[in-house]
């Protein structure tokens, strides 16, 4: 998918989406990348630390915390139901 042609809830929607088609263990691993995403948004909240930037083409791209958040939620419930 390329994210450069896509408004950013077109690539949310289409991201919770594709969770059905992951397995268990990418789905883990998309929850730990939003975990860390999410925490390096508190973090420059709370700290002033930079947010990491990521290039256009990572899953995560121009995506703000409530997305973040959004998507985790997401993620946690599709984990959920594959256990």
């Amino acid at each position: 998918m390329d994210n450069k042609n896509l408004s950013v809830e077109a690539r949310l929607n289409h991201l919770k989406e594709s969770f059905q088609e992951k397995t268990p263990k990418q789905m883990r691993t998309i929850r730990n990348n939003l975990n860390n995403r999410i925490r390096s948004f508190n973090e420059e909240l709370k700290f002033g630390k930079s947010l990491p930037s990521l290039s256009a083409s990572h899953m995560f791209f121009e995506f703000d915390l409530k997305d973040c958040k959004e998507l985790l939620l997401a993620a946690q419930k599709q984990i959920k139901t594959q256990k």
